[in-house]
């Protein structure tokens, strides 16, 4: 992770020696979460073919292994229950891996190819040969007689950064205490939760940030700048 009081520091040394203003804690942290998608999907931007599976054993259709790195923070699994006619998605999924039956890995097919499948009885999906195609909100799995035991391997979404906090007077001060995603609220001003990218995207942080800002700055020169951020007195850690 990427400890976010951090990267706010250093973006507020370097927006005021910019005389470019005082960038407020909402204002950040929605340009933080911004910055933070755009780092994640460029992982993914040379990887329309990527599968999963190619992440379980280490090959990537790129592979780069310091790119797998950054990528496995965001490797999950878990069971689907099933709606209907479909298991649904995680509510944190962003791609779809591995699907399994009991333990059993499944085959991926179209929408089309499961119609022919389906046809012939040399081809019929089995439970211990089991087929799933994809919608737009879940996993199909067949034979259809199957109802519970399906797993997924995916990646999901990073989770949104909040650099939190608490006013005494008018002025923010940094609070550190783990913000929960699953039970905390956004609309309130407490609680932290740093960015899930690699530690090595901070100063990429720091730019992308300054760049939904406005301010053009380049990398090798926020390490400069960081230097400074012991001495921004905006915002600092609550005791």
């Amino acid at each position: 992770m990427v400890n976010i009081n951090n990267v706010y520091q250093t973006v507020l040394v370097i927006t005021n020696k910019d005389h470019r203003g005082y960038i407020t804690p909402d204002e950040f942290n929605r340009l933080a979460e911004q910055a933070q998608n755009e780092i994640f999907a460029s992982y993914f931007a040379r990887e329309a073919g990527y599968e999963l599976n190619a992440f379980l054993t280490s090959d990537f259709s790129d592979p780069n292994q310091y790119l797998a790195e950054k990528i496995s923070v965001f490797y999950k699994n878990g069971t689907l229950t099933k709606l209907n006619d479909e298991f649904t998605y995680p509510e944190d999924l962003y791609r779809v891996g591995v699907v399994s039956v009991d333990k059993i890995i499944a085959d991926r097919a179209s929408n089309e190819e499961i119609k022919y499948i389906n046809l012939s009885p040399l081809t019929a999906p089995v439970k211990k040969q089991p087929v799933y195609t994809l919608t737009n909100s879940g996993v199909v799995v067949y034979p259809s007689t199957v109802t519970t035991g399906v797993k997924l391997d995916y990646l999901k979404q990073p989770v949104r950064p909040k650099w939190g906090y608490v006013l005494q007077g008018t002025v923010p001060y940094y609070d550190s205490t783990q913000f929960d995603p699953l039970v905390d609220s956004y609309d309130t001003p407490a609680k932290s939760y740093n960015f899930e990218l690699h530690p090595s995207e901070e100063n990429n942080l720091v730019v992308s940030i300054l760049n939904y800002a406005g301010v053009v700055i380049k990398q090798a020169d926020v390490a400069g700048f960081a230097q400074g951020k012991e001495q921004q007195n905006a915002a600092t850690e609550l005791d």
